[in-house]
C-alpha cells in the first residue's frame, strides 16, 4: 500500500471503496476507520471474490485489514 492509498483510504471513512489484496482478493468494503500507527483498517466488507475464507453470519460484522496485505485502494462513485 503507498502512501497515497492511505491518505486515499483515510479520505473515504464511512464511503465505499475496492481493496485489490495481495493474495489477489477484491473487497468492496465500507471503511469505518484507519489507524496509521497500527497500520490496520476496519471495514464492512459488501462484496469479496474469495467467499470462501469468511464464515457467514446474520449480521454483517467489521472486519479488520492490515496495511501490507492490501496491493491497492479505489474509490468506488456513486
Amino acid at each position: 500500500m503507498t502512501q497515497d492509498d492511505i491518505v486515499r483510504t483515510q479520505q473515504s471513512i464511512d464511503r465505499v471503496v475496492r481493496l485489490q489484496c495481495t493474495d489477489g482478493e477484491t473487497i468492496l468494503a465500507k471503511i469505518y476507520a484507519v489507524d496509521v500507527e497500527d497500520g490496520e483498517i476496519v471495514y464492512e466488507m459488501l462484496s469479496t471474490t474469495d467467499e470462501s475464507k469468511y464464515e457467514k453470519f446474520d449480521r454483517q460484522p467489521a472486519y479488520l485489514i492490515h496495511f501490507h496485505e492490501i496491493a491497492s485502494v479505489e474509490p468506488v462513485t456513486d
